[in-house]
């Protein structure tokens, strides 16, 4: 098989939506993505720029006030890690549940569940349900079982839950075709995520991990009435905008497509390397293979490139739910570097490090409403807009998910959230 064969090309293109892992004691920085905690209105990052003031919390106890623990699947970086497999609201956590499967809403204030809604017929997961206004979005594979000569059929079932008390809004089953017994429709091994969610559009790709013969699935839904806009069988969904939604096609293609009839609006083709995308915030989509130590923040409405990296390789941005996105990945030189960016505008607001400051880049782990939460020889906070340091005495441990009310961190170990309240007087060394 030559290197130009085109499965060896589908090979070297092969994508992969990264999104955002904790730093520090939690885990390696890599990028971000899926999971990111709900504004004060209960909104999703990247259905809009919060309203009305917001407190960030400034400190946390040495000790958490609860923890909760569910059978959600094991965080991993192509997932997001701990904040891939959890999704916050204001005063609930989302999270999928393996056992009994289907969606679990968990009280930040003591760890009890709040509600289970099971999927009948659900059997796999990936990443974590979707919160968009009063609404929990969650995409669940289904699978048909075969007969005798005739393979089995594989699907995907989407439902809108009541975020409050886990009743169904809505379901939508969507056939797929055949899997297993050659010749398929669908690999077997393909398990759904929700890509995005606003007040209008349900975005969700699915897609096999690692190599596949089988091209990727994407299908664009009514956020009010689960009725299907959309189904592309060769674009894995990876960004959803107001007026459309991103995603890569099998040949390594970049594209981006109206949410409103599917139309192709515009294409890149990413020749160099993984083609490696996720959702920085509004009016911005992140793409990494574009070119060799390069990333790209570009325009998702015309694929126009906004800002590119040079010789810095940024492995993800975090939205703080306002104005600005933080990216961290590693300079020319391999050392850690962390950028921040306005939304708005792409424009760079800081770097770091400053050698001529002294400043290192710290682990990034969270951002929210104005602050940025990292790890560096201490959990600390710095000013999103500034970069400056604001504390370095807000807990022992920095969180992997910050709403206004609360921050999380994972316990690898246990594998359960330990959540801590804001505001509570910390004992830690300053």
């Amino acid at each position: 098989m030559s290197p130009m064969d085109p499965a060896n090309r589908r090979a070297s293109v092969r994508r992969r939506l990264r999104a955002a892992v904790a730093a520090g004691v939690l885990c390696a920085v890599t990028a971000c993505g899926g999971g990111q905690p709900s504004d004060s209105e209960g909104r999703p990052h990247g259905s809009g720029p919060a309203t009305g003031p917001a407190v960030p919390p400034e400190s946390f106890p040495e000790n958490p006030t609860t923890t909760f623990q569910g059978a959600w699947p094991s965080p991993a970086a192509e997932s997001g890690g701990p904040a891939g497999v959890l999704t916050l609201g204001a005063r609930l956590a989302y999270a999928y549940d393996r056992d009994d499967v289907g969606v679990t809403a968990f009280r930040l204030d003591s760890g009890d569940v709040a509600w289970h809604s099971a999927v009948p017929g659900g059997d796999g997961v990936a990443q974590a349900p979707r919160l968009t206004g009063d609404k929990v979005i969650g995409a669940f594979a289904t699978e048909e079982a075969g007969s005798g000569t005739y393979a089995g059929r594989r699907g995907i079932t989407v439902v809108a839950l009541e975020a409050g008390t886990g009743d169904t809004l809505w379901t939508r089953e969507i056939a797929l075709g055949k899997a297993g017994g050659g010749g398929e429709d669908v690999d077997p091994t393909a398990v759904p995520r929700v890509v995005g969610a606003d007040a209008r559009h349900v975005l969700v790709a699915s897609d096999a991990p690692g190599y596949s013969e089988v091209p990727p699935v994407s299908v664009l839904l009514d956020t009010a009435t689960g009725r299907v806009v959309w189904t592309d069988t060769d674009f894995e969904g990876v960004d959803l905008e107001r007026s459309v939604a991103v995603g890569v096609r099998d040949d390594g293609d970049f594209v981006g497509r109206s949410t409103t009839d599917g139309a192709q609006l515009w294409k890149r083709d990413l020749r160099l390397g993984e083609a490696l995308t996720s959702d920085p915030g509004p009016g911005l989509t992140w793409a990494d293979g574009v070119d060799a130590g390069g990333s790209l923040l570009i325009d998702p409405t015309s694929g126009a490139t906004r800002l590119d990296s040079g010789d810095a390789s940024l492995e993800g941005c975090r939205y703080d739910g306002r104005n600005t996105t933080v990216c961290a990945g590693t300079d020319a030189s391999g050392d850690a570097s962390v950028w921040a960016v306005d939304v708005r505008d792409a424009r760079v607001l800081w770097r770091l490090p400053d050698k001529a400051a002294g400043r290192v880049a710290p682990g990034i782990t969270a951002v929210w409403h104005g602050v940025v939460y990292a790890q560096a020889d201490r959990a600390m906070t710095l000013d999103a807009r500034t970069g400056e340091d604001l504390r370095t005495d807000i807990a022992l441990v920095s969180p992997a998910l910050v709403n206004d009310g609360y921050g999380l961190v994972y316990d690898t170990t246990a594998r359960a959230f330990d959540v801590y309240r804001s505001g509570a007087p910390t004992t830690s060394a300053g």
